[in-house]
């Protein structure tokens, strides 16, 4: 049985999807960044910077909430869980060219949703997930990278139009959901699916067990 909450600085539903599926408790809220503050940097150290940033800006939403509570609280009001640990994610897809990366994040509109999946069709990109659980007591981010290659087949206009009809490009970096009707475009992937998605699995243990959050005692029954 894992302890207190983790608050989750994300909007993400397939984020929140992931921590249910691992039966990690939390409550989340959302962080409300300029993702565009770390432009000039390298994918890779780019998502890790969001991810801290997003952390440590859903504790201080965490923080302006609970002065909104009175002490003692009227009944039958009762005082909420206290999470010590913040987490935040970011995810960027990025293609090598010879100038360096080109990268992608979000859509817009349905316009640049079709222009992101031509771009895709038929090319190898890479998905880089950044993560932060910030020890919101002491102070301390425990970061994680998950970087993985995703191979996209051949789509024609019809095939674009036709997917993006479906709605998954909203609120998806690169306008795709792999773990939805997007997995039928994708040939080939070489890494983290979870990672793909938005919340790397594996790293998340990492940094779960490096903070102390995940004890041994606690897998071991």
């Amino acid at each position: 049985m894992y302890g207190d909450p983790i608050l989750l600085a994300s909007e993400s539903p397939r984020r929140a999807s992931i921590l249910e599926s691992l039966h990690i408790p939390f409550i989340t809220v959302v962080p409300r960044i300029d993702e565009q503050i770390f432009d000039h940097l390298d994918p890779g150290e780019r998502v890790v910077a969001l991810a801290a940033t997003k952390a440590r800006r859903g504790k201080e939403r965490w923080i302006e909430g609970k002065k909104l509570y009175c002490d003692p609280l009227p009944e039958p009001m009762e005082k909420p869980a206290e999470p010590r640990f913040a987490l935040g994610a970011d995810t960027l897809v990025a293609f090598r060219t010879p100038e360096g990366w080109h990268t992608i994040g979000k859509p817009i509109d349905e316009q640049d949703a079709y222009a992101m999946l031509t771009m895709e069709a038929g090319n190898r990109q890479y998905v880089f997930s950044g993560l932060c659980l910030l020890d919101m007591e002491n102070d301390v981010p425990h970061v994680a990278l998950s970087v993985s290659e995703v191979q996209f087949s051949p789509m024609s206009a019809a095939d674009i139009a036709w997917y993006i009809n479906l709605g998954e490009w909203k609120g998806a970096a690169g306008a795709y959901r792999i773990q939805g009707a997007g997995s039928y475009f994708i040939e080939d992937i070489k890494g983290s699916f979870s990672g793909v998605m938005g919340l790397p699995i594996r790293e998340l243990y990492g940094i779960l067990r490096q903070s102390g959050y995940l004890s041994s005692e606690e897998i071991q029954g």
